[in-house]
């Protein structure tokens, strides 16, 4: 993995997108309260299952979801449902990749969170680690879905420490952009190396002095507004990227 490069990578992002604001922000239904219960509990589902499908859609999905079957996003609810009621809603509103995958994880966490204060929780955690040992013990995100989570926890500053996060969630777009960059020089990557290809952009984001987590937004931005619509002519990294060239 070259350092170098990966800097120029964030260099590049931070000075395109630096005076943007709310990018890459996770949608959630506006009849919700920002930093409320209801929030964090919208969260800890919108997250669970943002992958396999292009974000903006699945987003778009779980809101007129939350809309129509509200009760879907109460784990007290879930837990005491019929699970082919839940596969039904679940299948035909969100729409997930992989629906029994998708139903089994709704069910974990709704069992995992009907027994939490999750506010009291979260407002008494004292470290970034203390976050992640947290979020790993529901055992239900894997390494984006669960960067995705703490970012957002984070970033909504109820947790009781001001470190930015230590890691970022890497999908298929961050590793894509990665090759074609030349941070790395192969697209399939292993779990260690996508971990440590995580941890790299933590790493030059402090040698930067830019928060990690505004790079994860930046990656994801530079994914979601150009190479999925192949834009690449607009993209800020169309200069140091040889997928545009």
């Amino acid at each position: 993995m070259d350092y170098k490069k990966c800097c120029d990578v964030v260099n590049v992002l931070n000075s395109y997108f630096s005076q943007s604001k709310d990018i890459a922000s996770i949608e959630y239904p506006v009849s919700i309260k920002y930093k409320s219960i209801d929030y964090y509990i919208y969260m800890f589902y919108s997250c669970l299952l943002d992958y396999g499908m292009k974000s903006k859609t699945y987003h778009s999905n779980l809101i007129n979801t939350y809309y129509k079957y509200r009760e879907l996003f109460t784990p007290s609810y879930v837990i005491k449902s019929n699970e082919e009621e839940l596969k039904n809603i679940i299948v035909n509103n969100i729409h997930p990749r992989y629906p029994n995958i998708a139903l089994k994880k709704w069910i974990k966490l709704s069992n995992g969170l009907d027994k939490l204060d999750i506010l009291n929780i979260l407002t008494n955690i004292r470290s970034y680690n203390e976050l992640e040992i947290f979020i790993n013990s529901l055992n239900c995100y894997g390494q984006k879905t669960g960067g995705l989570l703490m970012r957002v926890i984070c970033d909504s500053k109820i947790c009781h420490f001001v470190e930015c996060i230590k890691s970022i969630p890497i999908d298929r777009h961050d590793i894509e952009i990665s090759y074609l960059t030349r941070v790395i020089d192969k697209r399939k990557l292993n779990d260690r190396e996508i971990k440590m290809l995580s941890d790299l952009y933590v790493d030059v984001g402090y040698s930067l002095n830019i928060d990690p987590s505004l790079i994860d937004k930046y990656l994801w931005q530079v994914g979601n507004l150009y190479c999925n619509k192949k834009k690449c002519c607009d993209c800020p990294l169309n200069g140091i990227c040889f997928g545009g060239k």
